[in-house]
């Protein structure tokens, strides 16, 4: 969601922080050790689909470093502002999708740019069940969605065959708002999806995994935190650039010009983290420029923000949803 208004520059004598011309465009960025400080998702004001401003955010994080993240809703009036693309946090995902790339981190600090398909699978009884979607308001017409304890303490929706799932067992089949329990989920099954919903039983057993797809699925498998945007802009060293490929249909991305936001990593594993302004085609030659083996477009325009050891080096021009922080180990 770009918006090329509404976007300060400030100094640019923020330690550690160089700002430099490359490829044509001014680049400001950080080198992070993620041995050193840890990576975590923050959502909004606690639960996912909330709205805080950027300095907000990094206060009660206790940020050493902080970007925004994955694009989001910010243009509706709507109560919760759906993500749209994949989060991890606490080593469970909080929110799915299959729209661009993911840059993932293990506890112990390793991190890996990828395409990243995520499915929630189980069984009930004898019987399979999927979920592909999770803590998004219900918009669509077709859909299978967890909700768990990051969308908050109840789904607050009508519609649907909504079913509770607590400690492995199916204890409530509504189709009203249903509580999330705190030691489980709720799953909802709308139109063409409610078929499956009736496989649900209550009291019947429900087991529940979490499957990645991608080149790497160990890699997945330990991530702890996880931010998903895109396109991806550079590849083992070269810059690789598929926007439509990935998902992606709005010409801000495509095309257009506007600030951005980026991450990458380097050679040795370091983390990149970047603001510019220009076309995502840009971006990718800025990216590989200033070293980066593998790097991603975050979301732009007014959300770019960028925050760095006590200094704003870009102020974020509206509430976000959700932000990449690290902290001191």
């Amino acid at each position: 969601m770009l918006l090329s208004a509404v976007v300060l520059f400030l100094s640019n004598s923020v330690d550690g922080v160089q700002t430099k011309t490359v490829a044509g465009r001014s680049v400001s960025y950080v080198e992070i050790d993620p041995r050193k400080y840890a990576a975590r998702i923050v959502t909004g004001k606690g639960n996912i689909g909330t709205l805080d401003e950027f300095s907000a955010i990094v206060k009660r994080s206790k940020a050493e470093f902080a970007i925004n993240g994955a694009f989001f809703d910010a243009y509706s009036n709507n109560k919760i502002r759906n993500t749209v693309q994949t989060l991890i946090s606490g080593g469970r995902p909080i929110n799915l999708s299959d729209i661009g790339c993911v840059l993932g981190f293990t506890s112990s600090g390793e991190a890996r740019i990828d395409r990243v398909k995520t499915r929630i699978r189980g069984t009930v009884g004898k019987q399979s069940w999927y979920a592909y979607r999770m803590n998004n308001d219900p918009l669509s017409t077709n859909i299978a969605m967890e909700y768990n304890s990051r969308w908050g303490t109840a789904t607050g929706f009508d519609g649907g065959l909504q079913i509770q799932v607590t400690d492995g067992k199916v204890t409530w089949i509504s189709r009203t708002s249903t509580q999330i329990p705190p030691n489980g989920f709720v799953l909802l099954f709308k139109g063409s999806e409610e078929q499956m919903g009736k496989r649900f039983t209550m009291g019947a057993n429900v087991t529940r995994k979490v499957e990645f797809q991608a080149e790497d699925a160990d890699f997945w498998n330990r991530v702890t935190e996880g931010v998903g945007a895109g396109p991806t802009l550079v590849r083992g060293g070269r810059i690789s650039l598929d926007a439509e490929g990935e998902g992606f249909k709005d010409p801000k991305i495509l095309s257009e010009s506007g600030a951005r936001s980026m991450a990458g990593i380097t050679p040795n594993g370091n983390i990149i983290l970047a603001i510019s302004s220009g076309t995502v085609a840009q971006m990718a030659s800025v990216m590989k420029g200033i070293g980066c083996r593998d790097a991603m477009n975050l979301d732009g325009g007014a959300s770019s923000g960028f925050y760095a050891q006590g200094k704003y080096v870009r102020k974020a021009g509206r509430p976000l949803s959700n932000v990449l922080i690290f902290t001191k180990r």
